[in-house]
């Protein structure tokens, strides 16, 4: 079987409200943890503009 690597990339933006900017990372980075273990949630909740995915063979053919 084949190897493939696969690169992909999620730009997104999330408005919280909150006392600090650390209190507002901390609490985007818990809401990401909690969305990317449900893939349903995914992309509304992450305020995901766009998803992009590429592959590319892993290991050089013969």
């Amino acid at each position: 079987m084949a190897q493939f690597t696969v690169k992909w990339i999620i730009e997104g933006e999330m408005t919280v409200e909150a006392e600090t900017v650390e209190a507002a990372e901390e609490r985007v980075h818990k809401d990401l943890v909690s969305v990317l273990t449900n893939p349903e949630k995914w992309p509304e909740v992450l305020g995901a503009r766009s998803i992009q995915g590429a592959g590319s063979s892993a290991a050089p053919q013969d």
